[in-house]
């Protein structure tokens, strides 16, 4: 090891991250709070044992994304002034590299193709189309069911507990689905992603010699992010390191967020118990947040009580408390928020050094309407506006088509909701809707099969909604259509059906305000047109406000945070209540230490629609920490008399 090596992590490492480089041999769990330098201190690591000898192949570093993989290895060389073939990527990435050459002995062939996504989906449905004439299942929500059982390892009956319990009655014929599905992949010598780490898990808990050859092998073995694994990860890992202990994992209990995905907390909580003897690190020195935002983000997650308890110790300047602002309702709200953004953004910070998180996409709405009212460019980070979201659009098709049935591209989305009509039916009925601009013509065209069937269904809802006067009716056509038709649909075809169901409650909320159909369609469509219009009319494209949801915002930063919607029931919303608050307050934990400057929480008073006005009560994350100590509280009519109604 060069003199110059040691000066250069002298300069850029602090204490608790060279005692990772320094005394990371044997099994070592690093516990790195938020914005404590893991990566840093992981690329030393992987620098550190270049440098005294280890070959570089004989390291395998393991990450949740190939480009945050490319992004280390790059820092590496950058460090060692080198080349370095380190054994690095994705899980899935490195276990396709030991798959090709080990496959065979599971008695498969090394020249699979792997499916993606979409071609998995289409599998799945076509091997349920040859097991069941009767039955339409849906390919995405079986896929997301298939992954979830393959990756926790657990049996059926807890899988539908957790994933689609309004499945239920079809476990059966799903788990013979599931039988068919993994024989017909065999037989055309394809796997999935899932695939990649159910074989390598199966290489090495079956064939104790290839398991004892990649123990010795790899000498060292890093772990990113390692709170987001899996029980299937935790399995490989284990069993990689039955002989050699060299095992170094990286991350942040205290921002464990997707159990929904399959990631377990248990790999972190159980490392000491899986490998005996291992060194706790803590890196908790801060280099994000002002000690404000850490005193607040530790004040939360210590009413945690599955946790390595620490505390993260901010190194930035002092800054002002953050807000804690109260509003009457989602509307005064959201124009407290924009109105806010827009005197930061006239104080010098730029958009992009701005966020707004919320637990759900459908809390967003209020705001996203406000921001685009008032010319405010934003985009959503990791998913669409709210109005191009497929199940608002199959929402709104049904009063596109009532208030203009030449409107074909609409009708086609809409009929194609209903069984047995598709893409060729969907264009005939279509057709003759906009010809005859009456809706009782389509029921007297010859049809047969489940596709007369889907036209009955249509011709019931048709009957119904005939009877209200929907061009003022806004809210009570949607409301019909959702609770006798769509929510099923809903069921059939996502896996997030609450989180969509949310969504359409909202869009039926604000179909409220409006007494009548055309300046409710013209109206969303022009605040659709003029959001995207203003991202593209932006002389700095760069420069935008990012609305997220906290999942999504997870490893991302801004000078300024919003925080919206922390009412109980919505965050923590109603599931998580029942269900243990512990990994939603992580989120909250999460969503805090996205701030470096100033962060604000809103709540609201009330809510109210057209038809009641019920009190909220305020996040019980709210309730459970010191306010007066941590937080500075606003009322918005005392802030902005000007918004408040």
């Amino acid at each position: 090891m060069s003199k110059n090596f040691l000066e250069k992590i002298e300069r850029d490492l602090n204490y608790e991250q060279r005692k990772v480089v320094f005394e990371g041999d044997g099994p070592c769990l690093v516990l790195a709070g938020p914005g404590s330098g893991k990566t840093r201190t992981i690329v030393y690591r992987v620098a550190y044992l270049l440098s005294i000898g280890v070959p570089p192949s004989r390291i395998m570093l393991l990450t949740f994304t190939n480009h945050a993989a490319k992004e280390m290895l790059n820092r590496v060389e950058n460090i060692t002034y080198k080349k370095q073939d380190v054994v690095g990527g994705t899980f899935h990435h490195v276990g396709n590299r030991i798959l090709r050459r080990y496959i065979k002995e599971l008695g498969l062939d090394d020249n699979y193709n792997i499916l993606d996504r979409d071609d998995s989906r289409e599998l799945i449905k076509d091997c349920a189309d040859e097991l069941f004439e009767d039955k339409d299942f849906n390919g995405e929500i079986l896929q997301e069911i298939f992954s979830y059982k393959i990756n926790t390892g657990k049996d059926w009956d807890k899988v539908f507990e957790e994933k689609s319990p309004h499945l239920l009655e079809e476990l059966e014929n799903i788990k013979k689905l599931f039988e068919h599905y993994e024989k017909t992949k065999r037989r055309l010598n394809v796997m999935d992603y899932d695939d990649l780490l159910l074989f390598w898990y199966k290489l090495l808990n079956e064939r104790e010699s290839i398991r004892y050859y990649l123990d010795e092998n790899f000498l060292w073995i890093l772990v990113d992010e390692y709170q987001d694994t899996n029980w299937l990860q935790g399995e490989i890992l284990r069993l990689l390191r039955k002989n050699n202990k060299n095992i170094l994992v990286v991350g942040d209990d205290a921002q464990s967020i997707y159990s929904f995905r399959g990631a377990t907390i248990e790999n972190m909580l159980r490392f000491p118990e899986v490998f005996e003897n291992t060194k706790i690190f803590y890196l908790i020195n801060n280099y994000r947040s002002t000690p404000e935002i850490s005193k607040l983000a530790n004040e939360i997650i210590k009413n945690n009580k599955i946790q390595y308890y620490k505390e993260i110790k901010s190194i930035s300047k002092p800054g002002p408390k953050p807000k804690l602002v109260r509003a009457y309702d989602e509307n005064e709200e959201a124009k407290f928020i924009a109105e806010t953004i827009r005197e930061i953004h006239k104080e010098g910070i730029p958009y992009r050094e701005i966020g707004v998180l919320f637990r759900a996409n459908y809390q967003s709405m209020t705001l996203q309407m406000e921001l685009t009212r008032r010319g405010i460019p934003f985009e959503i980070r990791g998913g669409l506006r709210f109005f191009e979201q497929a199940h608002i659009k199959d929402m709104l098709s049904l009063l596109k088509i009532l208030y203009n049935p030449m409107d074909q591209l609409s009708a086609q989305r809409f009929f194609r909701l209903f069984s047995g009509i598709g893409r060729a039916y969907s264009k005939t009925l279509a057709e003759i809707l906009s010809e005859s601009k009456d809706f009782e013509r389509i029921f007297l065209i010859p049809l047969k099969g489940r596709a007369l069937e889907g036209v009955r269904e249509i011709k019931n809802i048709w009957d119904d909604i005939k009877k209200i006067q929907y061009t003022q009716n806004i809210s009570e056509t949607l409301s019909y259509f959702f609770k006798n038709f769509y929510s099923d649909y809903l069921k059939k075809h996502y896996l997030d059906y609450y989180e969509r169901s949310k969504d359409i409650e909202q869009l039926i909320l604000l179909s409220e305000r409006y007494s009548n159909l055309e300046s409710f369609l013209s109206e969303l469509s022009l605040y659709t047109y003029a959001g995207e219009k203003l991202i593209e009319g932006e002389e700095d494209k760069e420069d935008i406000l990012v609305l997220s949801t906290i999942h999504q915002a997870k490893g991302l930063e801004w000078e300024v945070v919003f925080i919206m919607r922390l009412v109980q029931g919505e965050f923590p919303n109603h599931r998580s209540i029942e269900k243990g608050l512990e990994e939603e307050r992580r989120l909250f934990y999460v969503a805090v230490t996205r701030a470096k400057r100033e962060l604000y929480l809103t709540t609201t008073i009330v809510h109210s629609n057209r038809s009641y006005t019920s009190f909220s009560k305020p996040s019980i994350f709210l309730e459970e920490i010191d306010r007066q100590s941590l937080l500075e509280e606003w009322i918005v009519k005392d802030i902005y008399p000007s918004i408040h109604s």
